[in-house]
C-alpha cells in the first residue's frame, strides 16, 4: 500500500519540477524511483503541466533513452523506474540519471530523508534490512544525531548498534562496553539486538575488531578473550599459557587501548566485575601468585593483581626477606593502577616496613655515640624518621581494618609483629640504651644537657625577645617527628619561611611540667597538695590551663591565653577584638594528648589530625588575626608503641 496519497505525490512532484533550474540546465528530467513498485497502478492518475510521463517496464529502456536522448531533448519528463539493478551496467539509463535528478516517495526514503541518510541502493538496503527498528521516531532521530555527515553504508549498522546499547557514539569500543555492561549472562542489550535484527552485525563487529569468532559466541567468553588479549601487551608470553585459546595476539593493541580506556574512565566501576568474573571462571589469582612480583607490576585489568603483589610482599615481609628495592618499586608503579585506593593502606603499609628496613640496613652499625648533644642532633636530624615510618605503618593498618580483603587482613596483621621487633628492639632499645649512657652524667650534675636548648628558656630566649608581635601555638605531646611533617606542609602551602628547632622538655617530661615552663618565669617549683597532687608554680603563681593567662599577663601586660578550640570558631571581627594591641598570644591545642587519654591507639591518628588543624589554625592566625610571626612548639612528647 502506498505511503503517500496520489494527491500529495502530485504536489510534492509539482513543486519540484516548479522549481528553479540550476545555471545551464534547459529543463528537468526526475527518475522516479519505485522499485518497491507501490505507485506501479496509481501512475496514471499523476497529471503534471508541461510535464510529460513515461515508464520503464525493462525492455523499453533503449527506446527511452532515444527519446529523451534525440528525439525529444528539450520536454521536462518524470521517468516512472519499478526497476533495482544489480548491476550498474545493467541501468542503460545511468547516464541520464546521474545528471537528473531522483524522487522517492516511499516510507524507506521518507526516513531516509528525516536521517539525512544519502540516498544509495546499499544504505536504502540497510534501512530495509533494519525496517522494525526504524519503525520508532525517537530511534530514527537518535540514529540522525548519532550518523551526522554519514559517509559510508556501513555506518547504519554501527549506528543501529550505538542506539540500542545506549552508546553515545559511532566509536566500537564504546558500544562493546556498554553491551558487556548490561551483563554477562541475560544481556538485555543483545536481546534487543535479536528483537530488531542486529546481532550478526554486533559479532561481526567483535570480529573485526577483537579476533573473537566463537562458533556459538556468548559473552563469558568474549570478556575472558577481550581481558586476556589486552593483558598480553603487558604480561610475559608464558603467563597465560594454556590459555591461547582467549587470545588474538594480532588485536592485542585494539583490545588493550579499549580495556586502558575503560580502566581509567568515570565508567571504570563497570569493568569491575566484568574483571572478577573473567579472574575467578580462569583461577587467574593462583597463577599470578605463582609469578615473580615484577612480572605482574604493569598489568591492572584484574583487581586480584593487586591482591597477589601485596600478598607475595607481607609474606616475604613475614619471613624477613624484606627486598627495598622490590617494595618500594612495587608500590610506585601501582599506584597509578586502577583500583589501587582499594588497597593503598596495604601498599603503603609495606612501603612503610620497606622504609624501616631501608633505616635499619643503613643504621646497623650506630647506636654507639659518647656524646648526648650528639645523640639529640642524630635524633633530630635523622633518627626522627624511624618514628615517622612507625607512625605512618600503623595509621595504615589501622585504615586497612576498614576493609574486608579476607587472607590480606590477616597477613597485614602478622606483619606488625614484624614491625614491632623493627622498632622496639632495632630502634627503641638500642638508642635507648645509648642515650642513657651518653646523658646519664649531665642530668645528674645539670640538670640536662648543656650544649642544647632547654624549654624552661623558651620565653626569654625566644618570645621575649622576639622583634615583632608573636603568636605561639602550644600543641600538648606533639612530638618532635610530626613538627617536621607539619613543617614540610607549611612550605608547601603557605609559602612562608618555615625553620624547625629543637630543645630539651624539663622532666618529668608530661603536660603539667612541660606547660608551666613554656611560661614567663624566673623560678619553677613544685608544690604538693594535702590529696597527694603535685601543682608547677612559676613565680609562685599556679600554672594550671586556668590561670596561664594570668601568668602571661605579669610578664607582659600585653598578652592573652587562648584555646585553639575557641579560635576556630571566631569570625574576624572577633578574633581582632580580642588580640589587636596584644603583643603575645599564646594558643593551646590538644589533639594528641586528648586522644592519648581516650583511646591510645588513636594517638597516631590523632597525629596526623594535628597537622591538619595546626595548618589550619596557622592560617586563621595569618589571615584573620594579621599577625606574621608564629611559633609552635609543645610541652612534651611521647613514645608509643602498638
Amino acid at each position: 500500500m502506498p505511503i503517500m496519497d496520489t494527491e500529495k505525490v502530485m504536489q510534492d512532484l509539482k513543486k519540484r519540477f516548479s522549481a528553479p533550474l540550476e545555471e545551464y540546465y534547459k529543463r528537468r528530467i526526475i527518475f522516479w524511483l519505485d522499485d518497491e513498485r507501490e505507485f506501479e497502478d496509481k501512475l496514471d492518475e499523476i497529471e503534471l503541466d508541461g510535464v510529460k510521463i513515461v515508464r520503464l517496464t525493462g525492455r523499453n529502456s533503449f527506446a527511452v533513452k532515444k527519446l529523451l536522448n534525440r528525439d525529444d531533448p528539450t520536454s521536462n519528463y518524470l521517468v516512472y523506474c519499478p526497476i533495482e539493478y544489480e548491476n550498474k551496467e545493467d541501468n542503460w539509463l545511468l547516464d541520464i540519471q546521474l545528471y537528473s535528478e531522483e524522487f522517492r516517495a516511499d516510507l524507506i526514503s521518507i526516513w531516509m530523508d528525516d536521517m539525512r541518510i544519502p540516498a544509495s541502493s546499499a544504505s536504502r538496503k540497510l534501512v530495509k534490512q533494519y525496517k522494525k527498528f526504524f519503525g520508532s521516531q525517537e530511534r530514527r532521530a537518535k540514529t540522525a544525531a548519532l550518523l551526522g555527515m554519514m559517509n559510508r553504508p556501513e555506518q547504519i549498522h554501527l549506528a543501529v548498534l550505538a542506539v540500542l546499547s545506549g552508546s553515545r557514539s559511532l566509536y566500537p569500543p564504546d558500544i562493546l562496553k556498554n553491551v558487556l555492561t548490561a551483563g554477562l549472562r541475560d544481556n538485555a542489550v543483545y536481546q534487543e539486538f535479536e528483537k530488531y535484527g542486529a546481532q550478526d552485525a554486533f559479532w561481526k563487529l567483535v570480529s573485526r575488531f577483537t579476533g573473537f569468532n566463537d562458533e556459538a559466541p556468548n559473552f563469558e567468553h568474549l570478556a575472558c578473550h577481550l581481558l586476556l588479549t589486552a593483558a598480553t601487551r603487558t604480561l610475559n608470553a608464558g603467563d597465560l599459557a594454556g590459555l591461547e585459546r582467549f587470545i588474538s595476539d594480532p588485536h592485542q593493541a585494539w583490545c588493550y587501548d579499549l580495556v586502558s580506556d575503560w580502566l581509567h574512565s568515570d565508567e571504570k566501576e563497570s569493568l569491575r566485575p566484568i574483571a572478577q568474573f573473567v579472574e575467578d571462571e580462569l583461577h587467574l589469582k593462583q597463577r599470578f601468585m605463582n609469578l615473580p612480583v615484577e612480572s605482574l607490576w604493569y598489568t591492572e585489568c584484574f583487581p586480584c593483581i593487586h591482591a597477589c603483589i601485596i600478598d607475595k610482599i607481607m609474606q616475604d615481609i613475614c619471613n624477613q626477606l624484606i627486598d627495598v628495592e622490590t617494595i618500594t618499586q612495587a608500590v610506585e608503579k601501582r599506584r597509578t593502577c586502577t583500583w589501587y585506593g582499594d588497597f593503598a593502606p596495604f601498599y603503603d603499609g609495606a612501603l612503610q616496613v620497606a622504609n624501616m628496613q631501608r633505616f635499619y640496613l643503613e643504621h646497623a652499625a650506630s647506636f654507639h655515640t659518647v656524646e648526648a648533644y650528639r645523640i639529640f642532633q642524630e635524633y633530630t636530624s635523622d633518627y626522627y624518621s624511624m618514628d615517622t615510618y612507625y607512625r605512618l605503618f600503623h595509621m595504615d593498618y589501622q585504615k586497612s581494618l576498614n576493609t574486608f580483603h579476607g587472607e590480606l587482613n590477616e597477613r597485614f596483621a602478622q606483619v606488625t609483629q614484624v614491625v614491632e621487633g623493627f622498632y622496639v628492639h632495632g630502634f627503641l632499645d638500642k638508642l635507648g640504651e645509648n642515650w642513657t649512657k651518653a646523658c646519664e652524667k649531665e642530668l645528674k650534675q645539670y640538670g640536662g644537657i648543656l650544649e642544647i636548648p632547654r624549654q624552661k628558656d623558651f620565653y626569654n630566649e625566644h618570645v621575649r625577645t622576639a622583634d615583632a608581635n608573636v603568636v605561639v601555638i602550644i600543641s600538648d605531646a606533639f612530638r618532635y617527628e610530626t613538627a617536621v611533617s607539619l613543617a614540610e606542609q607549611l612550605k608547601r602551602e603557605t609559602q612562608s619561611q618555615v625553620e624547625l628547632g629543637a630543645m630539651q622538655a624539663v622532666f618529668p617530661t608530661i603536660t603539667k611540667f612541660g606547660m608551666a615552663a613554656l611560661l614567663p618565669h624566673e623560678k619553677l617549683m613544685v608544690e604538693e597538695h594535702a590529696n597527694g597532687t603535685l601543682s608547677v608554680l612559676a613565680d609562685g603563681m599556679p600554672t594550671d590551663s586556668v590561670y596561664r593567662d594570668k601568668v602571661l599577663k605579669a610578664a607582659n601586660p600585653k598578652s592573652i591565653a587562648l584555646q585553639e578550640r575557641d579560635v576556630t570558631k571566631m569570625n574576624t571581627e572577633q578574633i581582632r577584638a580580642l588580640t589587636t594591641g596584644m603583643e603575645v598570644v599564646y594558643i593551646y591545642h590538644d589533639t594528641v594528648d586528648a586522644a592519648s587519654h581516650v583511646a591510645e591507639e588513636k594517638v597516631f591518628d590523632a597525629c596526623g589530625e594535628a597537622i591538619q588543624e595546626l595548618q589550619n589554625l596557622v592560617k586563621i592566625v595569618i589571615n584573620r588575626m594579621n599577625r606574621r610571626h608564629i611559633m609552635i612548639t609543645a610541652d612534651h612528647g611521647f613514645l608509643y608503641t602498638y
